[in-house]
């Protein structure tokens, strides 16, 4: 059976947690992953560009010069798309990237990525204790101790009981931190290493335990 490590405060190892094996067994379904990191990356494009047609940039609709005698080549407007300072043709436009991703899905890819960590041997257990001041020190050792330092590493935590935990973990660059309400396989497969409260992994566990990840 597939066991982790579980950390205390200093990076020390005080014990292990088993694994069940629907979390560990079996390859991770790329597909499900693929399907849910590419409609996550585009619920996040804003789509608000936006370029100007010829009918829309400044500019006289005179026509320069008469179409013929001149010498030169013939145009009917300073905003052709020809010229400097003239229209775009066929650009972007604003448009809603938006997929939408079935719960399902959701809980689904969110089972495979944390399956690709475990078996990748990057995700690990803490235990928090309570820091009653903001301290970057403690984590700064932390991640020496573990060998994660300057590695981009991931935290879950609880946030209503972790508040001076988030002030001490957003000092350090390679950190980030999530809770598990807005836990997602993107921000799991992103991070080079995880580690989740322990009691966040439990909660964690019989959701993903449910008929509906079936």
């Amino acid at each position: 059976m597939k066991k982790i490590s579980i950390y205390n405060m200093t990076g020390e190892i005080i014990g292990e947690e088993s694994l069940p094996e629907e979390l560990v067994g079996g390859s991770p379904n790329q597909d499900v992953i693929y399907y849910y990191i590419k409609a996550y990356l585009a619920n996040q494009r804003q789509g608000t560009v936006s370029t100007k047609t010829r009918g829309a940039v400044s500019g006289s609709g005179k026509k320069p010069w008469r179409q013929k005698g001149t010498g030169r080549a013939r145009v009917g407007s300073i905003r052709t798309p020809l010229w400097r300072h003239g229209g775009v043709v066929f650009g972007p436009k604003p448009r809603v990237y938006r997929q939408s991703i079935p719960k399902k899905v959701k809980r689904l890819a969110l089972k495979e990525a944390l399956k690709c960590k475990i078996q990748e041997d990057c995700l690990a257990l803490f235990i928090p204790e309570q820091i009653e001041v903001p301290k970057t020190k403690v984590f700064a050792e932390f991640l020496k101790k573990t060998g994660y330092a300057g590695k981009k590493v991931l935290f879950v935590i609880n946030k209503e009981k972790n508040t001076t935990m988030v002030k001490s973990l957003r000092n350090i660059d390679s950190i980030t931190y999530n809770f598990p309400d807005r836990l997602n396989a993107y921000t799991i497969l992103n991070a080079d290493r995880v580690i989740i409260d322990k009691e966040i992994f439990n909660v964690i566990k019989d959701f993903l335990g449910g008929d509906d990840a079936k």
